[in-house]
């Protein structure tokens, strides 16, 4: 019986520490790195004639320096519905102030007035949009699919 013993727990830590070993590499296999944002933006009103509509992910709101990302958007980019999809991928692991469509007006030089915000994801016009929702991109959070928000051209 002492034998079996002797021979039965070597066996027992071996397979424990493979079993151990291989559980973990398959959780690092899948933890994501990085994450994804993605929505719709419904545009309301006549398209500017000059000046660029953007879709941006800023990290400080009001915005107080470029953003972390964004996207040009043109007219021929909307479907029939004025829809715009959008998505950004590889987005880092952290909070965003607000995600935000905006015109630049090429009539106003000055850069610290030539940027109207249309729409901001959870934010309001009756409080011109400075009420955006944050969005948190995290290991447990990192594909936020569906934030769909309304763009308006006054």
């Amino acid at each position: 019986m002492k034998r079996m013993k002797n021979i039965f727990l070597p066996i027992l830590i071996t397979s424990l520490f493979i079993f151990v070993a291989c559980e973990d590499e398959e959780a690092e296999e899948t933890a994501a790195e990085s994450g994804t944002i993605s929505g719709i933006v419904t545009f309301t009103g006549t398209w500017p004639d000059t000046g660029d509509v953007s879709i941006s992910l800023q990290t400080s709101w009001p915005p107080t320096g470029p953003p972390y990302a964004y996207k040009v958007i043109t007219e021929d980019n909307l479907n029939t519905s004025n829809q715009y999809d959008f998505s950004f991928e590889a987005v880092a692991f952290r909070t965003y102030k607000a995600l935000a469509v905006s015109w630049e007006d090429l009539n106003d030089p000055n850069p610290a007035t030539n940027q109207h915000t249309l729409g901001t994801y959870g934010g309001t016009v009756e409080n011109y949009f400075m009420d955006p929702d944050s969005i948190v991109v995290s290991v447990d959070h990192f594909e936020l699919i569906g934030l769909d928000f309304e763009a308006t051209f006054y």
